[in-house]
Formats: C-alpha cells, sequence, structure tokens
C-alpha cells in the first residue's frame, strides 16, 4: 500500500485536452476523463447534453505522486485562468506504486 495524491478536476469539456497537457507537461503518469452528467453549483444547475455540447463538463481524474500534485497546485494560473474549473486534492492509497 502505498500514498499517493488523488487530483479531480472539472472544467469545461472544451478545455479538457488543455488540461490533460497541463497534467502531462508537470509529471503525470495518467489521468482518466469521464462526463459530467449534471451538477448543481453558483452557476445553478447544468445538465450535458446540449446539442453543441458548449456547456457539457467533463471530470479529469489524476492519481499523482506528491511532488506531481505540488507541481500542478502551483500551476493554477494556467489549469484555471479566468475560466470556470472546480480542483481537489485529497490522499488516497494505491497498490501498485510503479504506475502512478
Amino acid at each position: 500500500m502505498h500514498g499517493r495524491k488523488r487530483i479531480e478536476i472539472v472544467v469545461e469539456a472544451v478545455r479538457a485536452e488543455a488540461v490533460t497537457d497541463l497534467l502531462d507537461r508537470l509529471g503525470a503518469t495518467g489521468w482518466t476523463v469521464l462526463p459530467v452528467l449534471a451538477g448543481r453549483g453558483h452557476q445553478g444547475i447544468r445538465r450535458a447534453g446540449d446539442p453543441g455540447g458548449v456547456d457539457d463538463n467533463v471530470l479529469i481524474l489524476c492519481i499523482a505522486s506528491e511532488e506531481v500534485a505540488a507541481r500542478v497546485l502551483a500551476a493554477q494560473r494556467d489549469l484555471l485562468g479566468a475560466r470556470p474549473a472546480i480542483v481537489t486534492l485529497s490522499d488516497c492509497t494505491v497498490l501498485r506504486a510503479d504506475h502512478f
């Protein structure tokens, strides 16, 4: 059992590639992108599925070392910019340390 950091980033789907590119540049060994079906926050209720996908959000999940997680948080200007996003960081445990 090995301690790692779990980074969760909710962004507009159109920004997913820019965020995953940033994670790659900062040393993340992998990530997963999941569709967000619905949510409610400061901007009210959002639901996926509009015809153009303009309002769709995704969840980007990344398990990383503490060093990589620190670099991601330090890059908050590139990560967040002036666009809406939710970024969380939590501790997690993995079985195969060599994968993360």
